[in-house]
């Protein structure tokens, strides 16, 4: 804030965020600690009581692999090459340059992304919303116009639906509009939260790194067997008569079990810095969002937070991201039943299965996003995780239930569509760029394909940078809605600009009737009340 010691607890609005903090679920942090020592510590033993075989071994030597009894890990068939002309030597001489300039200059197309929600949030959302419907209706005239009509009528179908759709969500469409304009000046408010939040994703990959090679090493505990793929056959062939690799690797139950724990242990750490990155977000937010009048500056606001979410209640962050770990391990469990219970035919015990474990994967969404949305409110308030759980679960539910469901699904569309169309765009320009310069040379036997390759590596680099600002846009936008839930509940306005456009946000308008009936209180119209005044609530005559 610009405050080089800020008072414990400031006057008027401000006093919503809390800057002294006691320690908070230290149990947990304790817990993440040990739990991360430990696998490093089993990591440390694999390593030590690894097969050197699983390194030395020649696979493609049945002598290496004895047919005998033994276990298998599944089929390694050998590539063979198609007789193409392709050359990934030539491909990468060609385009590494391209590439490169075009990763660079993507970090430019974010920023503009950024920019483009901040100031031009209506055209960014309309251009996305219509490119939806024009693209596939282009498809359709190009093949209605080449004969085939049949198939034009899908797109044109496509077309007339995603039409519709936005047609119907068109009112909730330009509510998402406007929060992430709100959304986007947040962020440029508080720009370093893109530095921190980079800092934080590779201090995420140094502590997954040592968990990732060391579960390498584990693999390498057990024994070479014939391949399973051989059925017993003395040549290295399988029941096709297509070669194979004579040996496999079989890990030991060692190896097989410290696999499961460190994958486990990874995504609690990834998620764990996803927590302490959602966190900061917030807490930088929040202060910005409750900072007196007339005090612009944010400086020092997030390396506030960050000490905040890795000091008192990084105990709440580690609660936090162990939720999210358990809710990610059961989706994926109920996926993979869902999957088989596909394979089987069809019966009422099955009906059954389809029904429950929809429930369950609905369940566990909730509480992923009530874990998000406790997590934003700890970053203002300083409470538990649990506490903040039940706090901002009360608050949703008792005022801002279709607020919370429009945050949740339109906005988030709109932002996946618009890095989607201006990755695939960059993309596309840069592949016809590449194509248009080589494609009548004579040295490069393949222009055609390099184009595509470069084209397509291109979308996924613009994708990685647009989608990383798009998660850090829609956390700026899930903290500032707490932040003015928080205003509502206390009848107090911090930021009358933002409060305005939130105000627009519609609300179930909670009812309170008297014992005696006759009266009861109605949510008043919208509208943004003065700074610092609440517009009280019309009671009305029933």
């Amino acid at each position: 804030m610009g405050r080089s010691d800020p008072p414990t607890t400031p006057g008027g609005p401000v006093a919503h965020f809390q800057y002294s903090r006691p320690q908070r679920d230290r149990f947990w942090a304790l817990l993440f600690l040990l739990t991360w020592l430990v696998a490093i510590a089993l990591g440390a033993y694999g390593v030590a009581h690894r097969n050197p075989a699983a390194l030395t071994t020649d696979y493609t030597d049945p002598a290496s692999c004895p047919l005998t009894p033994g276990r298998g890990r599944g089929l390694l068939e050998r590539l063979q090459a198609k007789g193409q002309d392709w050359s990934p030597t030539q491909f990468a001489q060609l385009t590494g340059r391209w590439l490169a300039v075009s990763a660079v200059l993507a970090l430019g197309l974010g920023w503009a992304f950024i920019q483009l929600f901040k100031s031009h949030s209506h055209v960014m959302t309309r251009a996305t919303i219509y490119s939806q419907v024009l693209i596939p209706a282009a498809f359709g005239v190009t093949l209605l116009a080449s004969g085939a009509a049949g198939a034009s009528l899908l797109f044109f179908g496509l077309a007339g639906l995603a039409a519709f759709c936005f047609h119907l969500w068109r009112d909730q469409i330009q509510l998402a509009t406007k929060l992430l304009g709100v959304s986007a000046h947040a962020l440029a408010a508080n720009s370093g939260v893109i530095t921190t939040t980079v800092l934080l994703n590779l201090g995420s990959l140094l502590a997954i790194a040592p968990l990732g090679v060391l579960t390498v090493f584990a693999l390498m505990n057990g024994e070479v067997v014939p391949n399973p793929a051989r059925e017993g056959r003395a040549e290295c062939k399988d029941d096709q008569g297509q070669d194979v690799l004579c040996c496999t690797f079989a890990p030991n139950g060692f190896g097989q079990g410290y696999t499961g724990f460190s994958v486990v242990v990874m995504l609690w750490t990834m998620l764990l810095a996803n927590q302490i990155r959602v966190f900061t977000t917030s807490g930088a937010v929040a202060q910005w969002y409750f900072a007196p009048p007339g005090l612009t500056s944010t400086r020092g606001t997030t390396l506030r937070s960050l000490k905040h979410a890795l000091g008192p209640q990084f105990g709440s962050c580690c609660l936090g991201s162990l939720v999210l770990t358990v809710a990610e391990i059961m989706r994926s469990a109920l996926e993979n039943a869902q999957q088989r219970n596909n394979e089987r035919e069809l019966s009422l015990f099955t009906l059954i299965q389809c029904c429950l474990i929809c429930l369950a994967q609905c369940f566990w969404a909730v509480i992923e996003y009530l874990t998000k949305f406790a997590t934003v409110l700890m970053a203002i308030t300083g409470e538990s995780f649990m506490d903040a759980g039940r706090r901002v679960t009360d608050l949703l539910a008792r005022n801002l239930l279709n607020a919370f469901a429009s945050t949740i699904w339109f906005t988030p569309l709109v932002i996946r569509l618009a890095c989607f169309m201006l990755a695939a765009g960059w993309g596309v320009a840069t592949g016809a760029a590449y194509y248009a310069l080589h494609h009548g040379g004579k040295l490069e036997a393949t222009p055609g394909l390099n184009a595509t390759l470069l084209g397509a590596a291109v979308y996924v680099i613009a994708q990685f940078i647009l989608s990383f600002l798009g998660g850090i846009l829609l956390s700026v936008l899930d903290a500032v809605f707490i932040c003015w839930a928080i205003d509502k509940d206390s009848h107090t306005v911090s930021h009358p600009e933002v409060y305005a456009v939130l105000e627009t946000v519609p609300l179930p308008g909670a009812v309170i009737e008297q014992p005696d009936g006759g009266i009861m209180y109605g949510a008043g119209q919208p509208g943004a009340p003065p700074q610092g005044q609440y517009q009280a609530p019309t009671v009305a005559q029933v």
